[in-house]
């Protein structure tokens, strides 16, 4: 059994997502969505052509919400700014923008 664990440690690590952290058990770490979308939507003819625009984080920041902290991932669409967040974990609510490994994200403590 002794042996087994270092293997499984191994075979773990082989299978770890290239480009994130290594986190301690105690922590987590979040990322945003890669990509937004938004729609427009109307109630005019069938003539008028609602576009469609995307865009990749562009910024990530720590903004209270309903009176809670939540993880904020900031998108550029339309001229303005659009937000799509989460609330951290209840075990792990300290957190803090991050950029470990070279991924920015959320680094998130108990």
């Amino acid at each position: 059994m002794r042996h087994v664990l270092p293997v499984l440690a191994l075979v773990a690590s082989l299978f770890a997502a290239p480009g994130l952290p290594a986190l301690a058990a105690d922590s987590e770490f979040h990322i945003c969505p890669d990509n937004a979308e938004a729609r427009v939507s109307h109630t005019g003819s069938s003539a008028w052509i609602a576009t469609t625009q995307s865009s990749r984080p562009r910024e990530l920041r720590i903004e209270i919400i309903g009176r809670n902290p939540a993880l904020v991932c900031v998108y550029r669409m339309f001229g303005t700014d659009y937000w799509i967040y989460r609330y951290p974990s209840a075990h792990h609510p300290n957190c803090t923008v991050s950029s470990e490994g070279g991924t920015r994200g959320f680094y998130c403590l108990r």
